[in-house]
């Protein structure tokens, strides 16, 4: 999928009016993702000289970008948001390199691109930060939502082949009924935050719940949030309304659609939870 260049400057410039820099970046497959072709991701970047510590953001199944082409308002608002706090974010898209439009749509059992797949994504990108020379390698965290936040649960639970994963991670409303059915087998390496809405019928918040529970009665470092008449993608700044996607044929009730809405309180929330728990984890 290719982004035309005044679609990348405009993004370019709506970050800079805000004070980071954003860098269309290459990330090779490495060996470790199975993308046919080098990923395409973005750099947002503080002001301040680095080294920085950094996180990974990982797209929902509609994909990194807007109907116009440019990154998704909830993917700037996340990726300026950690900037001005010193990291450096980058925002991965798993997507267009497949050539995949979106996957919100497709049963799942017929997408083509599962969550686990996108484990080797993720550790690309987490090579890709390790080899500059302005990240603190010891310091990189991921952070997904939805389809992203799935991926976020399978690579928090998978350490990479060879080296150190992840130092910390923050899964927004993840799907978590597979999981939460053999939580004997859920062992996240690193602190992990799940942030979700008590009202999702996209990703049920009751399985989530029953597997933090279970990781930290054993006490391993797993905690949850979950948000009263909050339903999905409700950190999504420009949802203004109550939607029901009837084109999702997924959720807790297949065929009758799921629900988007925003909490602009839980968002808010959100954010100051998320940059502390990073903030104790990253610095």
């Amino acid at each position: 999928m290719i982004r035309t260049t005044t679609a990348l400057l405009s993004v370019v410039f709506a970050c800079m009016a805000n004070a980071v820099m954003l860098e269309p970046v290459s990330i090779p497959a490495g060996g470790l993702s199975s993308s046919p072709a080098p990923l395409t991701a973005f750099l947002f970047q503080p002001v301040s000289p680095g080294p920085h510590p950094a996180v990974v953001m990982l797209h929902g199944c509609g994909g990194a970008y807007a109907k116009d082409g440019t990154l998704n308002a909830r993917h700037r608002m996340w990726g300026e948001a950690l900037a001005a706090q010193g990291y450096t974010a980058l925002m991965l898209d798993s997507l267009g390199s497949r050539g995949i439009k979106e996957l919100c749509t497709q049963k799942f059992s017929e997408r083509k691109l599962k969550e686990a797949d996108r484990r080797g994504d993720a550790y690309a990108a987490l090579a890709y930060l390790r080899s500059r020379s302005d990240i603190d390698a010891k310091r990189i965290g991921l952070l997904g939502w939805s389809h992203g936040g799935g991926v976020t649960l399978d690579t928090i639970t998978h350490l990479p082949m060879t080296g150190d994963g992840f130092a910390a991670a923050v899964s927004f409303y993840p799907g978590c009924t597979s999981k939460a059915k053999k939580t004997e087998a859920f062992h996240p390496y690193a602190p992990l935050l799940l942030l979700i809405g008590e009202a999702d019928d996209w990703t049920p918040a009751a399985p989530c719940k029953s597997l933090a529970a279970a990781v930290a009665a054993r006490g391993e470092p797993m905690w949850i949030v979950t948000y009263p008449d909050t339903y999905h993608d409700f950190d999504n700044p420009t949802l203004t309304r109550k939607r029901v996607r009837r084109d999702v044929p997924n959720g807790v009730n297949p065929g009758r659609g799921t629900t988007t809405a925003p909490n602009p309180e839980a968002r808010e929330d959100a954010k100051l939870r998320v940059i502390a728990f990073l903030a104790e984890h990253l610095k």
